[in-house]
């Protein structure tokens, strides 16, 4: 078997562009494109990171909600606000940590509002049973 390569011309040296990563200003030998996303990845990286973006809220609201939603007995003392926050976090398929992070909030504020409106429909706000499969032999 035979193999054939191609040589590579060498580019001269004051073409090639400075990718040292020398210190300076955001990198002050890399174009521009590269100083710009320098500068934004950190803003980006906080984005995605909902825990470092959203604080937690109010707990007394977060509280409020979960008494509307039937997580929490409105005559529960305050320490059992981060247990029924837990067990709402598992049954929506969050990290179940009792802490009312940005995710939490927002699947919480959901539930609240999905709550709140089949109430004002005069629909029950919970799923109808489902009917149970015909039994074998009678």
């Amino acid at each position: 078997m035979v193999s054939i390569t191609a040589r590579r011309r060498a580019r001269p040296a004051e073409a090639a562009p400075d990718v040292s990563g020398a210190p300076g200003a955001f990198g002050a030998g890399r174009s521009a494109p590269r100083r710009l996303l320098a500068a934004l990845l950190p803003a980006a990286r906080a984005l995605l990171d909902a825990r470092g973006l959203v604080c937690e809220p109010d707990p007394a609201r977060v509280r409020a909600m979960l008494v509307e939603v039937g997580r929490l007995d409105p005559a529960a003392p305050p320490q059992a606000r981060r247990a029924a926050l837990a067990a709402f976090q598992r049954a929506h398929g969050l990290p179940a940590d009792g802490v009312a992070d940005g995710r939490t909030v927002s699947a919480l504020s959901r539930a609240w509002r999905r709550r709140r409106e089949l109430r004002a429909l005069g629909l029950p706000d919970t799923p109808a049973p489902r009917p149970r499969a015909a039994g074998r032999g009678g």
